[in-house]
This record gives C-alpha cells, sequence and structure tokens, in this order.
C-alpha cells in the first residue's frame, strides 16, 4: 500500500553503507565474474542505456517517465533491457547481455527488497528450453559466490548474515504444480479449474499464494530452486506449450529470495502484440507507450529463437551475504528521513 501520512512526506536522502568501500571492492569483483561466466559462454555485453520513448506493458510494473528539455513528449526509463536487446537479437546479436541499472517506479519500490534504481543482468542467447537458463543460473550464481570467497573479500561486511560465501549446494527444479503440491499450497489443476484462465481474481489469486505460501516455504527451505511451467494466464511474454498447457517460463530463488525470471521467447509480431495488449488492459490507467517499432521489426521477419532472462544482482548479493536488505550490500542508498 501507498504511504501515508507522515511516512509519504518524509523527504529522501542518499545513504552512505558504514564499509562503502570493502562493498564497491566486493561488488567489482562480483560484476567482473558475472562478465567472465557470460563470456566464456559465448555471450556479448551490449552497453543499451536507459531511456527510450517506450516502455513494457506489465500491470505490476511502473516505469519512471522523463521530460528532457527540448524534446517532445515523455522518455521513460528502462525497469529492464528487454525492448533494447530484443532489438539486438532481431538485428543478429543473439548472443547478448547488459549489465546496468533499471528502473522501477511506485510506492512499493523503496523497501528491503526493493529500490527505485537497481541493478540488473538481463541475457538472450539461442534456443528453446528453459533448461538452458537454469544452467546459466547456476553457473552465474557459482562465479560470484566464487568472487566473494576470494583472499580476504569474504570478511563480514556490516549488515550482512554471514560471513563464508559458500557455492549453494544441488539446485532442485521443480514444475509450478509440484510446487504447489510440496509447499503445502493445494492442488494446482484444481485452482485453474475453479475459475476462468485469464481472469483478474484467478491471476491475483495465484500471485498470493506464490507471496503468502510459496516463497515463504522456499525460503524455510534454502538453496537454489527453480520454478518452471507456469500457467497460462501468468505467461507475461513466454513463449506456450499447447501440448503440456503451460507457458514456457522459469523462476530462480536463492534463500527464498526471488533472483531471476526468464522464458522461451515469443518470435512473431502477432504474438507479442496481442501478449501487450492483454497486459495493457490489466493495469490501472494509462499504459506507458507501446513499443510499436519492435513489433514493426517483427513484422518484418520473426526473431531468432532465444531464450532469455534477467537476474537481480543486488538480490543475488543478498543471498550470498545473507543480508536482509538491499541497503546492506549497496554502497549507496535511497533512504526516507526518519
Amino acid at each position: 500500500m501507498p504511504p501515508v501520512g507522515d511516512a509519504a512526506e518524509r523527504p529522501l536522502r542518499l545513504a552512505l553503507h558504514a564499509d562503502a568501500a570493502r562493498l564497491v571492492t566486493l561488488r567489482a569483483r562480483v560484476l567482473a565474474a558475472l562478465r567472465a561466466c557470460l563470456e566464456s559462454r559465448g555471450l556479448v555485453e551490449a552497453d543499451v542505456g536507459a531511456l527510450a520513448p517506450f516502455a513494457g506493458q506489465e500491470p505490476e510494473l511502473h516505469p519512471p517517465g522523463v521530460r528532457v528539455e527540448g524534446l517532445p513528449g515523455p522518455l521513460w526509463l528502462q525497469t529492464s533491457p528487454e525492448l533494447l536487446l530484443k532489438r539486438l537479437v532481431w538485428a543478429g546479436v543473439p548472443a547478448v547481455y547488459a549489465l546496468g541499472p533499471a528502473y522501477r517506479g511506485g510506492f512499493e519500490e523503496l523497501s528491503t527488497e526493493h529500490q527505485p534504481e537497481f541493478l540488473m543482468l538481463e541475457w538472450y542467447r539461442p534456443g528453446d528450453h528453459t533448461d538452458l537458463l537454469v544452467d546459466d543460473v547456476v553457473a552465474l550464481v557459482a562465479a560470484a559466490a566464487g568472487a566473494l570467497g576470494e583472499g580476504d573479500q569474504s570478511e563480514q561486511v556490516p549488515g550482512a548474515g554471514t560471513s563464508d560465501v559458500e557455492t549453494p549446494s544441488t539446485p532442485r527444479v521443480l514444475t509450478m504444480a509440484q510446487a504447489f503440491d510440496e509447499c503445502g499450497a493445494g492442488d494446482l489443476a484444481a485452482l485453474l479449474a475453479e475459475e476462468p484462465s485469464g481472469t483478474a481474481a484467478v491471476s491475483e489469486r495465484f500471485h498470493r499464494i506464490i507471496v503468502e505460501t510459496i516463497e515463504p516455504a522456499l525460503r524455510r527451505a534454502g538453496g537454489l530452486v527453480f520454478l518452471r511451467d507456469y500457467p497460462l494466464y501468468a505467461s507475461a511474454l513466454a513463449r506456450i506449450d499447447a501440448a503440456r498447457g503451460c507457458a514456457l517460463r522459469v523462476e530462480a530463488y536463492l534463500g527464498g529470495i526471488e533472483l531471476a525470471n526468464g522464458w522461451v521467447e515469443l518470435t512473431d509480431a502477432d504474438s507479442l502484440a496481442e501478449r501487450w495488449q492483454a497486459e495493457g488492459r490489466g493495469r490501472d490507467g494509462v499504459p506507458p507507450a507501446l513499443d510499436e517499432g519492435l513489433i514493426a521489426l517483427y513484422r518484418k521477419r520473426p526473431a531468432p529463437q532465444t531464450v532469455g532472462m534477467a537476474l537481480g544482482v543486488d538480490r543475488l548479493l543478498m543471498a550470498l551475504l545473507g543480508a536482509s536488505r538491499l541497503a546492506d550490500v549497496r554502497p549507496l542508498t535511497l533512504e526516507r528521513d526518519a
């Protein structure tokens, strides 16, 4: 819920971490390890920037609008580099990644696990199965854990919960139906049968079960866990497996922290336009400008078939260092005055 009263009026300040110098060194080591991991897998880094005259249509995300003097209309700070990287994939760079800031608006974007500006790693590479993304995330987590454990850099950072960084144990991969059963959330098939797929009520109920039941169970269990085979109404921009009646989407959790989200990408213009229209209808208020340019490119010819994933680097550090807040793993953090 939005803050009310005094909380809404308190000004923001930029907080400096008590051990900012050590954090800068740790983060630089991790970023180098992430880049080396992806480059060893044949991906090339792209510097795509953050401003564009369009933005994603996800109902739960709010891209900040920016007015630039001398330019007509608003620009949008991107909630992820997705739309920009997909242009490069279409142009012939199918194995590509970006590592840099992403932006979110909304009152909820200033909390223990949210900041309006945060560090995101997003990548695309040829493929048509979410197992490829699972392999990538396992390798990236291991690379980051190894970087944190090098030399004296594993000494405790104020706010972190542990000084011993270890590579997580063998990951578990569960279908969403298996996760519902294992975490005591009930029968997913029964839930899907109760209400028409795609209604706001069933989507809201599914999301509530994830937040209130699945994620706490994953937090208690710990480790690296992947959830795949999402219901059709939670498909985002993932390709559909009609035979199994599910979306080819996968999400990664580390120590119960939501870490990464990805899928087998849509490659044709009609599917992309239809999915964006559906997302736009689910938003409160007027959606941001639609990326008509990407649809036009896909109409010219379909994009190569890729899998793509976005990973929150700050959350990765939280999970590996045992921290409870983003502020514990960032040298500079936006906070409200007391």
